[in-house]
């Protein structure tokens, strides 16, 4: 299997491009999906397609940090994504299961190894799905 690219979803469907053969074709894409594994018709080779269905840049990170909720619970977490209006993180199982983060909750995040990547940002929790959070910068 290749690497894995991100694609841009646009009214369910992705402009898919084989790095192999540089064959050119729209799939459709069902409306709950997060990724996808396409096999190129013409060569058949298979690549992973992480899908964004966001309007704007959404940049993945990866690295350890540092939660603070609202009770003053720190939390080593681990970030996904990062966009100009908010974040996407994995927490542990065990706190997932404990819903120490709930919906409209307001937290901050700290960065070890980048102390400017936040700021005093805080930002609002928008979803919790299983052990996936996203949260969006208080504010906008």
């Amino acid at each position: 299997m290749g690497v894995t690219k991100d694609y841009q979803v646009q009214e369910n469907r992705i402009f898919f491009r084989c790095p192999v053969c540089k064959t050119r074709r729209t799939y459709p894409i069902a409306h709950d999906l997060r990724q996808i594994s396409v096999r190129c018709y013409k060569c058949g080779d298979k690549s992973m397609c992480r899908l964004n269905r966001r309007f704007r840049y959404r940049s993945q990170q990866s690295g350890k940090v540092l939660l603070v909720t609202q009770a003053g619970r720190e939390l080593e977490i681990n970030l996904n994504d990062l966009s100009e209006s908010g974040v996407g993180f994995d927490v542990p199982i065990g706190i997932a299961r404990a819903h120490v983060v709930s919906l409209g909750e307001e937290v901050r995040l700290r960065c070890s190894w980048n102390p400017h990547l936040f700021g005093n940002s805080r930002f609002v929790v928008q979803n919790v799905h299983g052990q996936r959070v996203g949260a969006k910068k208080r504010g906008l």
